[in-house]
């Protein structure tokens, strides 16, 4: 599966020698099996959670990264690393291990303690995620097995989602998009496309089974049309970003354009029928209808585009095309995008003006939520949907604490206080650059991004001193993926969507695990494999808690008494005494038993937990109100709208408590 040919000597005197080499070569496949099987679980891993609302929630990630952690620290003990390379991956891992590290000590100074530690366990999951690639490449993993693995996930996702999108037209769309199984329409279109770069590689690699490049394109070409139905901008920008670095950096440009020009191809014929069921949705017609229109298309394509690559694969095994040919030939495609991009470039200027003054009118729309042409498709619009306030509270948060920053996970309360104006609910600044400087201040910024920096440089270094084209075509891919998952993550969430950022992580690693096995006379040091080895153990010491409280939390939801829910509850807190959720809902279940110190009590607790957020104020309002205590309510609404200036109702309960009573009979609860 994973060897080279072997030519069998002639004569019977070398026949024995043709078997010993047959019998190393099959020990060395099986060798590498096994690492190459513990890598693809980890990658399918992100697929699982992809059909799991992304993985967003404790319950859905936590159970990954106890199998991750497992494979770390088996292998940090007892794999026989022999010769590998690891200086760059060592570094990488350094700096990648010093920034979990500043996350977790974040908890130290963040107001919202329990949220700063779900964010560490996160990072954790990361961190595990790639050591693990790290070192299973090091023993021998394929690299396109794996890469094969993180493209087909998704497409198979994909493929399932298409199949029961006509009949799940509710619980699928929200405003007219597609949120699918991730919940969230751009983080849909970055789990079906942060491999799309990986697929055209596979798909145009002679290296590669006829059968599995069939696959991977059809499987492209699913993903790639269904994320359409997003209508995501972000991830248009993003694949337009990472187009270049693909074709720059590859050496096998024209089977790169071989491979992208039918999918693309597919898209150019599908994309006014997947377009028409947004324009058709928010016209108030058939959703179901219009998927019944366009999705053919789609399947048609997809079939084609896989007989394709399988034909293509059969060509290639049989034939091989002059080396001075190909190199002619790419260089003519890499002649032919430049000539295209100045011909796009003069009539972009032609037709819409200067590039820096269309800039600016972009800028001013995307900074005031201008919605101009969404009525005929989203991606006609320039509308930033409010990041730009996030994005300024943000940046605020870093130029107040510009060392430590606000805390993991703590931008949310800050974001209430601080924002200029009411742009709608959000938990996240939407950048990950910003979010990371915000929270985590500029040393976090410096290990974050010196991390990334590494990782790139490193496949790079490789690409330009070592590499022959396969080589530099698998890097090519590689950071063109990388430098999707950036780009579309500098306007999104996406490190709490482990679906999306969890392959991100695998290719990092594969661009600094070691590219060669080579014999050493030393191996592995033992500091090493102790790093590893405590890496995973305090891994899972930090989920542990959060994956068990979240497990009571649940309980507390499920059917039964109210005394087994606060039973579950409060067991839930002795896991993890930090989040406010739990005493909050202590505090509801102990209010409808009619406990009213209790409820005060952990509503108390809740605000303690939480204090800069308004959200526990105003839940404690309620519980006075309900009670009758409508000074307390009226100090409570208070310091909530202290916290939230921006919001209506908060300043409508404060404006409405006259005396002990409520304006015109109106209920303040009901609001």
């Amino acid at each position: 599966m994973f060897g080279i040919g072997i030519v069998e000597p002639r004569g019977s005197s070398n026949r024995l020698l043709a078997a010993f080499r047959r019998s190393t070569q099959a020990s060395k496949n099986q060798e590498r099996l096994y690492p190459t099987v513990a890598l693809v679980v980890t990658v399918l891993l992100a697929a699982w959670m992809g059909d799991a609302n992304g993985g967003y929630f404790v319950g859905n990630w936590a159970p990954c990264a106890f199998v991750v952690a497992t494979v770390a620290f088996l292998v940090a003990a007892v794999a026989p690393f022999g010769g590998a390379r690891l200086r760059w991956g060592v570094l990488a891992l350094a700096l990648f291990v010093a920034y979990t590290a500043w996350t977790l000590a974040s908890v130290l100074w963040s107001p919202n303690k329990g949220d700063a530690w779900l964010g560490a366990g996160q990072t954790y999951l990361y961190l595990l995620v790639f050591l693990t690639t790290v070192a299973l490449v090091a023993l021998g993993a394929s690299r396109r097995w794996v890469l094969a693995a993180s493209v087909l996930g998704p497409a198979a996702v994909a493929a399932l989602t298409l199949l029961a999108l006509p009949s799940r037209t509710d619980a699928s769309f929200f405003n007219d998009r597609l949120v699918g199984t991730v919940g969230y329409y751009n983080g849909e279109a970055a789990f079906l496309l942060v491999s799309l770069w990986v697929a055209v590689y596979l798909g145009g690699s002679r290296r590669v089974n006829p059968v599995l490049r069939g696959a991977v394109l059809a499987g492209a070409v699913l993903g790639l049309n269904l994320a359409v139905l997003t209508q995501s901008r972000g991830a248009m920008v993003a694949l337009a970003a990472s187009l270049p670095v693909y074709f720059l950096l590859s050496g096998q440009r024209l089977r790169g354009l071989l491979a992208l020009a039918p999918v693309a191809g597919v898209l150019y014929l599908a994309f006014p029928g997947l377009n028409a069921v947004y324009v058709v949705s928010s016209n108030g017609g058939s959703t179901p209808a219009a998927l019944d229109a366009a999705l053919p298309a789609v399947w048609l394509g997809a079939a084609g585009v896989g007989l394709y690559g399988l034909i293509w694969g059969l060509i290639d095994v049989r034939w091989r095309p002059p080396a001075a040919a190909k190199r002619v030939v790419g260089g003519l495609v890499l002649a032919g995008c430049l000539v295209a991009l100045t011909v796009g470039a003069t009539v972009f200027v032609e037709r819409f003006g200067e590039p820096v003054s269309v800039a600016e009118q972009k800028w001013e729309a995307f900074r005031t939520n201008d919605t101009a042409g969404e009525d005929q498709s989203r991606y006609l619009s320039i509308s930033g949907t409010g990041r730009y306030t996030l994005w300024q509270v943000a940046w605020e948060d870093f130029s107040g604490r510009p060392v430590l920053g606000v805390g993991t996970q703590n931008w949310e309360a800050t974001y209430y206080q601080e924002r200029e104006r009411a742009s709608g609910f959000a938990r996240q600044p939407h950048s990950l650059p910003l979010e990371v400087l915000a929270e985590r201040g500029i040393v976090g910024g410096v290990l974050f991004f010196g991390f990334l920096g590494v990782c790139v440089v490193a496949g790079l270094w490789q690409r330009f001193k070592n590499f022959h084209s396969e080589g530099k075509a698998q890097v090519g891919a590689l950071t063109a993926a990388v430098a999707y998952w950036f780009v579309h993550s500098g306007a999104e969430w996406f490190w709490q969507i482990p679906a999306v950022t969890l392959p991100a992580i695998v290719y990092l690693a594969m661009l600094v695990a070691p590219w060669k096995l080579e014999l050493a006379p030393h191996p592995l040091r033992w500091p090493l494999r102790a790093g590893g080895v405590g890496i995973a153990a305090l891994a899972v010491l930090v989920v542990a808690p959060l994956y068990a409280a979240d497990v009571q939390l649940s309980r507390s939801y499920a059917a039964g008494s109210l005394e087994t829910k606060l039973a579950a509850v409060q067991r839930a807190q002795e896991y993890d005494p930090l989040d406010s959720r739990l005493p909050q809902r202590e505090a509801e279940l102990a209010s409808r038993m009619g406990a009213a110190e209790g409820a005060e009590d952990a509503y108390g607790r809740a605000i303690d937990l939480n204090p800069r957020h308004y959200a526990p104020y105003v839940l404690a309002a309620r519980f006075y109100e309900k009670r009758g205590r409508e000074d307390k309510a009226r100090e409570y609404y208070q310091e909530a709208a202290a916290r939230n200036p921006f919001d209506d109702d908060l300043k409508r309960h404060v404006g409405r408590r006259v005396d002990g009573g409520s304006v015109g009979g109106e209920s303040v609860v009901d609001n």
